[in-house]
């Protein structure tokens, strides 16, 4: 898994470095995939922790939530793109039915989950894919191998 620095992780979220030091650190609302350790030793993010900050930067913008009470929802969201490929994201929406759980929906799946909170992925997968900054190492994960044979 290719990683990147609290530069780019900062860019490429969408937060700003006080947010990241924020979320990340102090409330550790998100755990970044190798935790900083001492002088030098930067934190470093991977595509799908990237987009859990988005995801999260999202709701705090467009509905005012109060991080910290989302952190389960939040963990759950990062377990499940851990779990994925980033082309098997295209045309789902993250649901959280409640601040402690959260769901992958396609858009054809019917939803009996009552009042809950959808967000599509596609937006944050196109920034993720078109940021012409980003570096190839978090690129080339982002699509599966393909065996060449003659």
């Amino acid at each position: 898994m290719d990683l990147v620095q609290a530069s780019d992780a900062i860019r490429l979220s969408g937060l700003t470095a006080h947010q990241l030091r924020e979320w990340c650190g102090r409330r550790a609302v998100v755990a970044p995939d190798v935790p900083a350790a001492g002088r030098g030793r930067h934190a470093l993010f991977s595509w799908q922790t990237i987009l859990s900050l988005r995801v999260l930067n999202e709701l705090h913008d467009r509905f005012g939530i109060e991080i910290i009470v989302w952190r389960p929802a939040i963990g759950h969201c990062q377990k499940i793109f851990r779990q994925s490929s980033f082309p098997a994201l295209w045309g789902t929406s993250i649901v959280f039915p409640s601040t402690n759980d959260a769901v992958l929906v396609r858009a054809s799946e019917k939803l009996e989950l009552g009042a809950h909170v959808a967000l599509p992925l596609d937006p944050h997968l196109r920034a993720l894919a078109l940021d012409k900054a980003a570096p190839p190492e978090l690129q080339l994960p982002l699509f599966a191998a393909i065996e060449v044979r003659r």
